[in-house]
Order: C-alpha cells, then sequence, then structure tokens
C-alpha cells in the first residue's frame, strides 16, 4: 500500500519530546501538509484538524505496519543513558526505532526521512552517544528512501520537562559564549529546538534529493 502522492502527509516520531512537539506545531501551522500524524505512548496534544494522534505501542515492532503510509516521516527521538536506564535501552530509542521506521518508509515508498542526530555523531567514536548517533547515520545512508536529511545541533537549547543538569549548565555557558560564535564557529553555538522544527521543514521543501547533512549554522535560517 502507498500513499497518494497528493496529498503531503507526515508522520512524527518523538513528537511528544522537546524538538518533535515544535515539530508538530510548525506543520499543522503549515499549509503545505495536509496530515499529521504522531504515535503516542499516551494522550498528548490537543485536537486539531490535521492532527492523528495515535496511541502506540513502540516495544511492538509489527505495530508500525499497521500506521497509514505517508510521504514524509520525521524521527526526533532522542534520549539519554540515564533516562532511559541502561545502554541497552537508550539504544533502542536512538537507533533501533529509528532503524525500524526507516526500513517502514522504505517499504511503503516514503518520498523522504529526516532525522534529528548530533554534532558530534561518528560511529567510531569512543564516546557511547555519539557513537549509536554515527551508527545510525551510517544506516541510514545505505536505505532506498528518495531523500534522507540528517540535522545535527549542537547543544539543543529550550525548555525540557525532564531535568538534566549536564544541559543546564551547558545552556548557562552558551548564552555567554554564543555571540563570541562566529565565522566557522557559527555551528557550536547553541540552538533552540523551535529553530531546528523550522530548519526541518523548510528543508524539507528547499533541499535535494539524496543524502544531505545540516550542522547547526545551516539549520539556522536566521544565520
Amino acid at each position: 500500500m502507498t500513499c497518494n502522492k497528493m496529498i503531503k502527509s507526515t508522520l512524527v516520531i518523538g513528537s511528544t519530546g522537546l524538538v518533535g512537539s515544535y515539530l508538530v506545531q510548525e506543520l499543522l501551522n503549515s499549509p503545505n501538509f495536509d496530515s499529521v500524524i504522531t504515535p503516542v505512548r499516551k494522550p498528548f496534544f490537543e485536537s486539531h484538524p490535521k492532527l492523528k494522534e495515535i496511541i502506540f505501542n513502540f516495544k511492538n515492532e509489527a505495530a508500525i505496519n499497521d500506521l497509514e503510509p505517508v510521504n514524509h516521516i520525521f524521527c526526533c527521538l532522542g534520549t539519554t543513558i540515564k533516562t532511559a536506564g541502561s545502554k541497552e535501552a537508550f539504544r533502542f530509542v536512538d537507533y533501533e526505532l529509528p532503524i525500524q521506521f526507516a526500513q517502514w518508509a522504505e517499504k511503503i515508498n516514503a518520498d523522504s526521512f529526516s532525522i534529528v542526530t548530533a554534532m558530534g555523531a561518528n560511529s567510531n567514536s569512543s564516546i557511547f552517544y555519539n557513537q549509536v548517533k554515527g551508527e545510525i547515520e551510517k544506516e541510514l545512508k545505505k536505505m532506498d528512501i528518495p531523500k534522507i536529511q540528517i540535522f545535527q545541533p549542537s547543544l539543543i537549547m529550550g525548555p525540557r520537562k525532564e531535568f538534566r543538569i549536564g544541559e543546564v549548565i551547558g545552556k548557562m555557558f552558551m548564552v555567554l559564549i554564543n555571540p563570541l560564535m562566529v565565522g566557522p564557529l557559527k555551528k557550536y553555538r547553541g540552538i533552540h529546538a523551535k529553530t531546528i522544527a523550522r530548519g526541518m521543514v523548510f528543508h524539507l521543501d528547499n533541499s535535494g534529493q539524496g543524502v544531505s547533512v545540516f550542522e547547526s549554522d545551516k539549520i539556522d535560517l536566521s544565520i
């Protein structure tokens, strides 16, 4: 089963997170998208004519096949080892789930798959977080999807539901040094989650086919 190419339909996984929640609002407010599907563990969003919120069991791999085919998939999944509880649980959220949805994108002949990873993504990194982010990028680049867009933000700014002491300290530091980061250092500036969401929507329609990688200075349309 394939979706109607005349309708620009989207699916956002990780829609209740910091970037994902802003992205859903951007898509709902855009006249370029007719349908926004959000698989969630429990009800989260307010009702909207374009929004289809689906209670979804992410641990049931077969459940993905029951989802309505769409044109575009956005993946904003992301956690920390501390929040997930273990390296295995972290890898499930940041690697296994994105791979499952990317494989589904191939199966339904979706037009694009967009994902938020991290600036330090590197499959050979000694840092587990960056290693997993690099591994997902490496696998995505092998997939037969017409347009794959990888967004590598630096420190993500914005109000999180959970408390992350490292990020709090990092954000305070970034507020002070962001103005000093100019020229080639721009990509290291902290970037707000809403800015990432806007960049993802913009680049979907304004970038070419194939694999594209966007660091923070290319995501932020104001730079």
